[in-house]
């Protein structure tokens, strides 16, 4: 699989540099961000094929942050992959359940992020 551009964001730095070292060596050429405010800033700056983001940011929650995309984007919307460290919450049980892109559960495995990843980004 050619090389992307990616962005993670994550607010926990072990986490963030993490899947930045992983998705780098894969070939990937990775941003990393710790806040909603960040992220939006590289994503007025850059197209990003990929953003993969945690689930529970202090500053813009999955569900609002899909909605600032969906603005941003429209139909042309990079592909998204949350993580979160509970398979189950039901504050956002109904937004997971009418989500189309994947959610990766914390503790994250190197070799089950490459597959997803994989998977999302296709050939």
């Amino acid at each position: 699989m050619p090389g992307r551009l990616v962005l993670v964001l994550d607010p926990d730095p072990a986490i963030r540099q993490s899947l930045i070292d992983v998705l780098s060596l894969e070939g990937h050429e990775v941003d990393g961000a710790d806040d909603a405010d960040s992220a939006l800033l590289l994503l007025d700056q850059r197209r990003y094929d990929l953003v993969v983001a945690d689930l529970r940011l202090p500053d813009l929650e999955g569900p609002r942050l899909l909605a600032a995309l969906g603005e941003r984007f429209g139909e042309d919307l990079p592909s998204l992959i949350f993580v979160t460290s509970a398979t189950f919450d039901p504050h956002y049980g109904g937004f997971l359940a009418d989500l189309r892109a994947p959610v990766m559960v914390k503790p994250l495995k190197p070799g089950r992020v490459l597959d997803l990843v994989g998977k999302v980004l296709g050939p």
